[in-house]
């Protein structure tokens, strides 16, 4: 049975309203929703007061808002039935589907103490008060379990793996990250530096130049050809100095020299205006970068593409040449002698 419409709200009174408050509600509403004075749609304005009339025409009579009560009781009576038939058959459901995941681990684990430790506690659907929803989940006794340790255990085992495998990743990153530092800073000279006999001489600010791409070169001091090796000590007697990032200063500002090394390496050195060009085993010219500059010594690098080499030049001697092989560390594992004509410092 279904009851479209509620004569108590739509007059506004309660259920145990008498005559006399029915209908000054009445009176009330339709003063205000008369069609006649009623501002807006007409047609709506005559549909509320047809609402009113009903409801009060039905509540007004004793007869007929007896069977209207008694049709609104049967309406509401008949909900509740039917959502305590919807609340048994969802317990119900309920507890076939927990009757289904027992019979799997039992199917799983086996033996008559797993059944025993999985037997539900609860009553029934039908032993249940109406209204009621207990839980209808297996309770199981942990003390009771032969595999419960078993799967603790591996759950232990489990959290421990993931932890020790965040850890080796994030130890691997960082390691990786600290291989792969700065890049190369030449730490020192070849000689002792002399004792100084007149006024220094400073260093005329000057812009570094940036260095331009060559193709790669194939030849024996070429150690690696991938990636820029980060800073190392140079060996022998100049190890302590610290490399000094400035340009060349005024002192001998153009000039050019022709080197062969010890080990066959050939090389050309130009010098215009303290921005040095170097040309390496017949490669193209390139714009080499100056590391290391003061009045004695000058440290030349970015030669080849994978910045394993490093030229050294004695300011003033023809004989004071040296190359540097360094790894990809950045490391120097050979120095080289070279002999030079001409004086490009």
């Amino acid at each position: 049975m279904r009851i479209d419409v509620d004569h108590y709200l739509v007059l506004g009174v309660s259920r145990t309203a008498d005559a006399a408050m029915i209908r000054a509600a009445y009176v009330a509403l339709a003063k205000r929703y008369h069609p006649d004075v009623a501002a807006g749609n007409p047609e709506l304005a005559a549909f509320n007061f047809r609402q009113i009339t009903d409801a009060y025409q039905t509540l007004s009579d004793p007869d007929a808002r007896a069977h209207y009560d008694a049709r609104v009781r049967a309406a509401l009576d008949a909900e509740r039935i039917r959502r305590e038939q919807v609340a048994q058959a969802a317990a119900a459901a309920w507890a076939e589907k927990s009757a289904a995941k027992g019979t799997i681990a039992e199917r799983l684990f086996g033996g008559s103490a797993f059944k025993a430790a999985t037997k539900p506690a609860v009553k029934s659907v039908a032993e249940r008060p109406a209204g009621s929803l207990l839980q209808l989940r297996p309770t199981p006794a942990p003390a009771d379990l032969p595999h419960a340790d078993a799967m603790a255990r591996r759950r232990s085992i489990l959290v421990v793996a993931v932890v020790l495998l965040t850890f080796i990743g994030v130890g691997g990153y960082l390691a990786t990250r600290a291989v792969k530092g700065p890049g190369l800073q030449v730490m020192a000279a070849e000689t002792a530096r002399p004792a100084e006999t007149g006024p220094a001489v400073e260093p005329m600010p000057q812009a570094k130049p940036k260095p331009k791409p060559v193709p790669p070169v194939n030849q024996p001091s070429q150690l690696a050809p991938w990636g820029l090796p980060p800073s190392a000590p140079l060996p022998g007697p100049m190890a302590g100095r610290s490399a000094v990032l400035a340009p060349v200063p005024p002192l001998n500002v153009d000039g050019q020299s022709v080197c062969v090394a010890d080990d066959g390496a050939k090389f050309a050195i130009v010098n215009r205006g303290g921005e040095p060009t170097v040309i390496y085993n017949g490669a193209p010219p390139v714009r080499a970068s100056v590391q290391l500059a003061d009045r004695y010594l000058v440290v030349l690098n970015n030669i080849v593409p994978s910045d394993t080499i490093i030229i050294g030049i004695k300011r003033g001697l023809e004989t004071g040449t040296y190359i540097y092989y360094a790894d990809t560390r950045g490391a120097i594992i050979q120095t080289v002698t070279a002999r030079c004509v001409g004086q490009a410092y």
